[in-house]
Parts: structure tokens; sequence; C-alpha cells
């Protein structure tokens, strides 16, 4: 792909100023920063299936030019699927911008952020209590909680989504789920203070003309306390590594004592990809087939003979490094103070080609018809 990233209008708005909302920018996105947030998510919704949307780079779904435009018009076809398609997307899209530009650290499936908190001084509960939905995820980032809404449109309400004052209904609806979404203490029933955001995407197409246009909502709260930040970014952390592991297809990793250290559940592997080397780490090769692990050189032959018939693979990788700090972080604080105490962890910032992202520990790789995928070292 000769242009890797696109423009996408963002505006973002202040509740307590709608006329903020009037005042945007041009976002230029890489497109394989999207890609590594919809891998993240991949991973961590466990939706193998839906991996062929974004194991190409897009590059099947995206129209040439600089906007960030769908071909034709767009995919899906029928009311039910574009739905699907909108859903789905706009999920990708709230990550990767609020992973890229908002300092966001990590994100949780609302179900399993639940999940990870059962037992703890925590629990997550509508507020105040009713039938309506929640919030997409739970997460952090560097100052506190993050409450995030995604949502995807096709809608064509030019003065909902560009008008001083407009917003569309599908933002209306997903900040209400953000706002009554809501962490407590379980045993005092002090509610958390929380960032909320609600990030509506409207999708542009070759043939509809509409601006590409993303939302974001963000009304201002203070952050947390250093114990309850410490607290529930161990969980969250560790919930994050083991989730993706689990959605490469590797298992996760078992609870070690302190003082021997975490011990990988497969082998660790580094790989090239053409002239790239990805950190040594917890593999897996990503396409119309699913996800499957790499832990070896028969794994590899396996995918070189699939990208023989199927050229559409990427290649992911969690860092060892990454996930060993994870676990070993007993005096984690802040993640921007984890980042700075080790740095080599994220990568994001070393040159890469434009078909390679990192972000926390994980990087995705687009191999080119003509890249060899190598597997350099495997050991336990």
């Amino acid at each position: 792909m000769q242009d890797s990233s696109r423009s996408i209008w963002l505006r973002r708005g202040d509740p307590t100023d709608l006329s903020s909302f009037s005042r945007g920018n041009c976002w230029e996105v890489e497109l394989s920063a999207i890609g590594n947030a919809a891998a993240r998510e991949t991973f961590l919704a466990a939706t193998p299936h839906m991996a062929a949307i974004w194991s190409d780079l897009f590059e099947s779904m995206v129209a040439p030019g600089p906007e960030l435009r769908w071909l034709d018009n767009g995919p899906g076809v029928g009311r039910d699927a574009r739905i699907a398609y909108s859903s789905l997307l706009g999920r990708y899209m709230a990550r990767a911008y609020l992973t890229e530009c908002e300092g966001v650290r990590v994100l949780l499936p609302l179900d399993e952020a639940k999940r990870r908190l059962e037992g703890t001084t925590y629990e997550i509960k509508k507020d105040p209590p009713g039938t309506g939905l929640e919030a997409d995820w739970i997460g952090l980032d560097n100052e506190g909680l993050t409450i995030v809404e995604a949502k995807g449109s096709y809608h064509n309400g030019a003065r909902v989504w560009s008008g001083p004052h407009g917003q569309p209904q599908v933002l209306k609806t997903a900040i209400d789920q953000a706002e009554r979404t809501a962490v407590f203490e379980r045993f005092t029933g002090k509610r958390l203070p929380a960032k909320r955001w609600a990030i509506a995407t409207r999708w542009g197409t070759q043939r509809n003309g509409r601006f590409p246009t993303l939302l974001a909502w963000d009304p201002e709260e203070q952050g947390l306390t250093e114990t309850d930040y410490r607290d529930l970014s161990r969980i969250f952390l560790r919930a994050d590594v083991d989730d993706v592991l689990t959605g490469m297809g590797h298992q996760p990793v078992a609870e070690i004592p302190d003082d021997i250290g975490p011990s990988m559940p497969s082998p660790e592997v580094q790989i090239r990809v053409g002239s790239e080397t990805l950190e040594t780490g917890l593999a897996a090769a990503i396409g119309p087939f699913g996800v499957q692990p790499i832990r070896d050189v028969n794994d590899v032959a396996q995918l070189e003979g699939i990208r023989e018939v199927n050229a559409n693979v990427a290649v992911a990788s969690l860092s060892g490094g990454y996930i060993a700090n994870v676990l070993s972080a007993n005096d984690l604080v802040r993640p921007g103070q984890y980042y700075e105490l080790a740095p080599n962890l994220e990568l994001s910032a070393i040159p890469r080609s434009q078909r390679i992202a990192t972000r926390a520990g994980l990087t995705v790789a687009w191999p080119t018809a003509g890249e060899e995928v190598t597997l350099l070292t495997s050991r336990q």
C-alpha cells in the first residue's frame, strides 16, 4: 500500500461547552495503528473469526486517496450487516484514537473487567440502576479510570455531525451508556472518579461523499488516589496480558511467586518479517483462517505455506519483557512511570516500516507478498 495514513475529521467536545464541537481538526492516522488496535480488540474479545477484516491492513476495504473512506458503498450489504460492521469498526477506531492520542494505556471489555473485579474491593455497577446498556470498556489512562462507549454510523445528517451544536443521536446514546457505568468501592459504596469517553465515528465511502468524522465527547474528572490507581492497574494490566495471550492461542501466565519470577506458558520466539526484527515474545499468525500460535519452525513453515495461497496474513508478538514487567510490577503507580522505567518495552517511538505498529507490548506486522517471515530464536 503506497499511502499508509488516512485523514478523518476530529471534533473533540466538552459537555460543559457544546460549542466546542464546532471546532475540529484533521487527524492523520496510520492504518497500522488502527490495525494494531483491531488486533488487540480481536484478542481481548475472543473474535478470531473477524480477523480477516484487518489482517490485510484493510487493503480490501479502504479506498485510495488521503481520506479514510471505504470502497464503493462500504462493508456489508443490507441494514443489519452495515450495523454490525459499523459497530466493530467503530470499536477499532475508538481504541486507536484513545491509545494513540489520549494516553489510554489499557482497555478491558466491560464483562471481563467485571469478572476480574470479583472478590476485590471494587465493583462495576449502573448508576443509577436501571435497564439501560452500559459502556464498552473500563480502563486506565495516565491519571485514572477511563470508561468508554464507542459507536460507528453511516448516518448522513450533515448538520448533527458538523454543525456548531450538533450531536447525532448515536453520540447521545453513547454518552448515556458511559455516564451510567461506574466503578465503586465495594464496602464503602464510594463511586470512583472516572474520565468518560463517548466516541462516534461516521463513515465516508467512495459513493456517499460524506467526510469521515470522529466525535469525541470528553468530560473532565479528577484522577484516582495512588492506592486505587495502583490496585486497579495491577488487576487491569494483568488481565490485559492474560486475555491477549489467550486470544493469540497461548495459555495465560501462571501465578508465580515474586522471588521466582514469571514463567512463560509457551516458547518465546523472535521473528523477522522482511528486514524488521520483532521483539522476543509470544507470537501468532492471523488471517482469514483465524488465529494460529507460532511456537517453532514448523509453525512458521505452515504459515509460509498459507501465504502462498492467501497473502493476507498478519504476525503478532506480545513482548516477553513487557509480560514480565507487568507481572512483577509490585510498585507500579502510573503507566506513564511504568514506561519511563522500561522504555525498551514501548517500541512505538522506534522508526518502523509503515506496515508494523507497536502499542503496549503488542507488535503487529503485515508482511508483503515478497517479504519472508523467519524464526530467529525459540526458547522456553
